[in-house]
This record gives C-alpha cells, sequence and structure tokens, in this order.
C-alpha cells in the first residue's frame, strides 16, 4: 500500500514514486516563479502556495517513509 498526502484542496494524493514527486513538484515550483502577465499573478500565487504545500509534505513523507520503500514513477491524484 502506498502513502498518501492531503492537498490544501483536501483531495488525497497517492505517492508512488516519491523520488519523482519531489523533483517533479520541485521543477512546477521553479516554473511558477518565472515571470508572469499582470492577469497571471494572482493565479501564479495561489499555485505556488499549492506546490510548496504539496513540497513539504512530501518532505515530511521522505523524512518518515524512507525513498527506497517507493518504487512507482507516477502520482496518482484522487478525488478526496
Amino acid at each position: 500500500m502506498n502513502p498518501y498526502i492531503k492537498d490544501i484542496k483536501g483531495a488525497l494524493i497517492e505517492v508512488t514514486d516519491l523520488v519523482q514527486a519531489i523533483a517533479q513538484t520541485a521543477r512546477y515550483i521553479g516554473i511558477l516563479y518565472e515571470q508572469h502577465p499582470a492577469g497571471m499573478q494572482a493565479f501564479a500565487k495561489r499555485r505556488r502556495r499549492y506546490w510548496k504545500d504539496i513540497f513539504q509534505k512530501l518532505g515530511r513523507l521522505k523524512a518518515e517513509k524512507g525513498a527506497d520503500q517507493l518504487t512507482e514513477s507516477q502520482i496518482l491524484l484522487n478525488e478526496g
């Protein structure tokens, strides 16, 4: 059984490859810190908050479980 985290909206996310999930989340955060048109800044700010929250939860999960226990290569999003 794979571990789960909850996003800030309460949806469960099954983590099947912790290392890949952390790397993917870090890329998303990096993209969201790029320059955005004025109309996209509020959206980018909300997305940064979302992905930073996910990144922190994945870090806590890594500390608890250890990355070598997880072997799949994706994050499965489940409706909460």
